[in-house]
């Protein structure tokens, strides 16, 4: 009687299990929507809102990321997956990447001094985007000289938005020369105006305290624009000029550095203050020169005298030649050599010979 039983439960736990297995198996096609599918819809460049309505309408679950792009619109979508077209099962997530309302910030990298691939490389990684590029005549040829954006240069640090264009100004060597500039009792702000029409590139040395940089007057440069022969002095485009620059240089200190010989000779009183220029009518009296601008007389030079009888017959002994000059003692490298007796005269009388104070030269002619 109890194996009966026992059999009897056996066979009827075996029965249930089957039906259950049964049932399972024949729901999975209703559970795993199995047969049924449907086309994605094409959801790229629609608003967020508007795909989202349409995805759910369909059956289809949703996952949302996130990314800017400058060029398109907020909550546009960027990018879906799976791509529109294709054929997945109802039900399925479906993955899209929107456009960020707002763009995020970002500080802005350093790319001076960076070759042009290198530039490329961090902008890439910043999320910035190349925008114009110009060319510029420096010493470092396909360097990255200057970084602007919205037309104003951009120090590195500075908060900009996400896939902003970033123009770069690239270096593209040394060019044709051309005369260097007169840089010396100019501002700053002049010089840096004047170097820039010029291609030319500045290394600056500021000394002294300065309050006001634009106001500050160079007082030192090199090369400088003439020569110790006042000959002009050449540069090539995009190469260096080193400047010294001060607050308030003395005018002794300007004159002092001015290009050409003046330097080494010093002012005169006939010489640029005193002698009027373009800008100064006829009739103004002529500026007084301070005694440490005046031109230091050397001994001998510039000597005005009087002439009189003395100076006159000096001159006159300069130019008439010494008879009596001894010239026995003068070198002669010739002295040595014998001298070519002269050929006897026939017709000429003989020159009578003049005394002198030479007693025995006397007896002996």
């Amino acid at each position: 009687m109890f194996k009966q039983s026992f059999l009897f439960n056996v066979i009827f736990i075996t029965l249930i299990t089957l039906g259950l297995l049964y049932l399972f198996f024949n729901s999975l096609n209703w559970l795993t929507n199995h047969g049924k599918q449907t086309t994605v819809p094409a959801l790229m460049g629609k608003n967020m809102s508007q795909a989202v309505q349409e995805l759910e309408k369909m059956g289809f679950r949703i996952n949302i990321d996130s990314t800017y792009k400058n060029d398109s619109d907020p909550l546009e979508v960027l990018f879906q997956e799976p791509e529109a077209g294709t054929s997945v099962k109802i039900g399925r997530t479906i993955f899209l990447t929107i456009n960020k309302k707002i763009p995020p910030s970002i500080e802005m990298p350093n790319l001076v001094n960076m070759s042009f691939r290198n530039a490329l490389l961090t902008m890439h990684s910043y999320y910035l985007e190349m925008g114009d590029t110009s060319y510029r005549p420096d010493v470092a040829a396909g360097a990255v000289l200057e970084q602007w954006v919205n037309g104003k240069q951009i120090a590195p640090g500075t908060l900009i938005p996400f896939g902003t264009k970033i123009n770069l100004v690239i270096g593209e060597g040394l060019s044709g020369e051309q005369p260097v500039p007169n840089l010396i009792g100019m501002t700053w702000a002049d010089a840096k105006l004047l170097l820039d029409s010029l291609s030319l590139t500045s290394n600056v040395i500021w000394e002294g305290p300065v309050a006001d940089s634009n106001t500050a007057i160079i007082y030192m440069q090199q090369p400088e624009a003439l020569n110790e022969l006042d000959f002009r002095n050449s540069i090539p485009q995009g190469d260096i000029i080193d400047i010294r620059i001060m607050q308030s240089p003395s005018e002794e200190l300007i004159k002092q550095n001015q290009p050409g010989s003046k330097k080494l000779m010093g002012y005169d009183d006939s010489t640029d203050l005193n002698t009027p220029t373009l800008n100064e009518p006829a009739g103004q009296p002529k500026k007084e020169v301070p005694d440490s601008l005046k031109r230091k007389k050397i001994p001998g030079m510039d000597v005005h005298t009087v002439p009189n009888v003395e100076t006159k017959q000096a001159k006159n002994n300069l130019k008439a030649p010494d008879k009596k000059r001894n010239t026995s003692d003068v070198t002669n490298p010739d002295k040595d050599k014998p001298k070519p007796k002269p050929k006897p005269k026939t017709d000429a009388k003989p020159t009578p010979a003049k005394k002198n104070d030479n007693n025995i030269s006397n007896e002996f002619n």
